[in-house]
């Protein structure tokens, strides 16, 4: 194939290469590749690129100015003629073209900074042993796992002195990457290709196994799996096949069969058969699904479980992903969440995206720790880990509202799931296990979010939260689901107050704010939620214990911050025994008074 017919060339530097180049790049002809091309001159290698690879779109960097290697020999040429000749050459791929004029060592951080990855990169930029490797190393950081690179003129330049030949920064680069790479041609240009996954079967800490490093003391997390189950016979073979495909094979599961009427134990038999990583448990009557979960929390083994909604299935690399945020979070969170693909009843998919789910919120911490200085998964490359670092955010507690995706989204840390169970499951709770466990862990440990999809997300009409996908604009839950939701809140408030003598030797000062920020209210919202009978029963009934746990004025100053009038006052006489004492009905009537000037309008 001529692949420079009709174009305007004064010199051929590339004809020469065409048949290794279609060897090292033939596996990459049919797929959409990216490639970065360090130097391009009149364009002969960017149309190689651009039409032995059809698919392919290419980023071109030049600054379009004289070499020093050039200067004063017959190869010295007008670079503004060269440029012209560059975009004349390329225009019939404009739209497959991406030219950057200027100095790589501006450029190639910028690209790095937009977290670009490439498949291939060819570097043919200035020729001395300096610019060469930093080229090189720049450009390294770019190409994404199992790309090629490809060095040119490698013996260029053999009379002149090392510092001014490319040879010496490629063995510079070479030295640098060692161990990061398969060397695949080495001749008058090196052609080696990156190796990802790092070669260790566990997890490594700057790349030395963790196994070796503690001695074989320290192993890697157990992730548990508790799919929740309840006349799902249709979906839940996917979910639990979605379980045995994860490329991280530190797990294990329940699958926990909820009364179903259904053909689904008989399913859930077949789809775990000769798994010992699955283990079944039948309960005899519908206990709701965060009945289960509570049930399941004494019976799992893992450091991190994920609740799997039966309809739902899980990315290959679900585990893998959120362990790997887990383990390099700025600081450890409660639970992760994921984005989710959503999709129809059959399967199909609907969105890449949960519209909720957004990293760009009020004090949220982007990024991860520096690889190096983490726990790494093999299964994890560090183009995969880069774009973890580009997609994760730390969400602070204090922020309130649903902020997640839903359902089998999240992994939970098992010692706050724990810590916050609400009893021993004995009891059937018919909400979801997300609506209770989202909103508490969140208001005690902080959570963060990971803004790619690692689930898909079923919606069907039997699909108790939402019906259809989440579009900006328009609510997906139901109203019923909403209504129960804000009412189980209650829930979280009446927990938390029963066992307010823990929890404040546990969240000191946060208690109170933990229990503001469970109800999901705005602060100026906080007054009316507290005036639910619901409310004024768990504070009265609890009063002497917060009397006890706090003090006389602390009780007092949380009371009538959340209360006011009649309710306030049963309330304090509960705490007091009866009798409340005066300066603090006088404190109590001021503020009420206060509260109602300010809300009265002026004539």
């Amino acid at each position: 194939m001529d692949y420079f017919v009709g174009g305007e060339f004064a010199y051929d530097w590339t004809s020469h290469h065409l048949k290794l180049w279609e060897e090292l790049l033939g596996d990459k002809a049919g797929t959409a590749t990216a490639v970065l091309e360090i130097g391009s001159f009149e364009g002969r290698s960017a149309l190689f690129f651009l039409q032995f690879l059809p698919k392919s779109r290419i980023t071109c960097v030049d600054s379009f100015q004289i070499g020093e290697e050039h200067v004063g020999s017959k190869y010295e040429s007008d670079m503004a003629e060269v440029e012209r000749r560059f975009d004349r050459n390329l225009k019939p791929f404009a739209g497959r073209v991406e030219k950057r004029k200027g100095h790589t060592v501006t450029i190639l951080p910028g690209l790095a900074a937009e977290h670009r990855l490439y498949d291939v990169i060819y570097v043919d930029g200035d020729h001395s042993a300096t610019a060469t490797y930093s080229d090189a190393r720049l450009a390294w950081d770019l190409l994404d796992n199992d790309g090629v690179m490809i060095l040119d003129d490698h013996r260029w330049g053999p009379d002149l002195p090392m510092a001014r030949r490319p040879e010496a920064g490629i063995e510079a680069f070479l030295n640098q990457v060692a161990g990061e790479y398969e060397l695949l041609h080495r001749d008058r240009q090196i052609a080696i290709r990156k190796n990802g996954i790092v070669a260790a079967k566990s997890f490594t800490i700057a790349g030395r196994d963790i196994g070796e490093l503690a001695g074989g003391a320290l192993s890697p997390p157990l992730v548990s799996f508790v799919v929740i189950n309840w006349n799902y016979g249709r979906y839940v073979g996917a979910a639990i096949d979605s379980i045995r495909r994860q490329d991280y094979p530190h797990f294990e599961c329940i699958v926990i069969d909820n009364g179903s009427t259904d053909d689904s134990v008989q399913v859930i038999a077949r789809h775990v058969e000769g798994d010992p990583r699955f283990r079944v448990e039948t309960l005899a009557q519908n206990g709701g699904q965060l009945g289960a979960a509570l049930w399941s929390l004494d019976k799992v083994n893992g450091g991190f479980v994920t609740f799997v909604d039966a309809d739902d299935v899980l990315f290959d690399n679900y585990a893998s992903t959120h362990i790997q945020v887990h383990m390099a979070l700025q600081r450890s969170v409660g639970f992760t969440s994921a984005n989710v693909a959503e999709m129809d009843s059959t399967g199909k998919a609907l969105t890449a995206s949960y519209q909720q789910l957004q990293l760009n919120r009020p004090d949220a911490q982007r990024g991860l720790r520096g690889e190096q200085t983490v726990l790494r998964l093999p299964t994890v490359s560090p183009s995969q880990y880069r774009l973890l670092d580009a997609n994760t955010a730390t969400i602070p507690r204090w922020q309130i509202g649903w902020l997640w995706a839903p359902g089998s989204a999240n992994m939970f840390r098992t010692s706050v799931l724990r810590l916050l169970s609400l009893d021993d499951g004995s009891n059937p709770r018919m909400t979801s296990a997300d609506g209770y466990f989202n909103t508490i862990c969140h208001a005690v440990a902080g959570s963060a979010l990971i803004d790619m999809p690692l689930s898909g997300y079923r919606l069907h009409s039997s699909n108790y939260f939402a019906t259809g996908e989440s579009i900006e604009g328009m609510r997906s839950g139901t109203r019923d689901y909403t209504v129960k939701l804000e009412q189980f809140t209650y829930e979280s408030v009446r927990f938390l107050i029963e066992q307010s003598d823990r929890f404040d030797w546990l969240l000191g000062a946060e208690f109170w704010p933990v229990v503001d920020r469970v109800t999901r209210e705005n602060p100026d919202k906080l007054r009316d939620y507290f005036s639910n009978e619901t409310a004024v029963e768990i504070f009265k009934r609890n009063a002497p214990q917060l009397r006890s746990v706090f003090g006389a004025k602390g009780f007092s100053r949380e009371v009538t911050a959340r209360f006011s009038g009649a309710q306030a006052r049963s309330i304090l006489r509960a705490g007091f025994g009866g009798g409340i004492p005066m300066r603090v009905l006088r404190k109590m009537l001021s503020r009420d008074l206060r509260a109602f000037l300010k809300r009265k309008p002026r004539r």
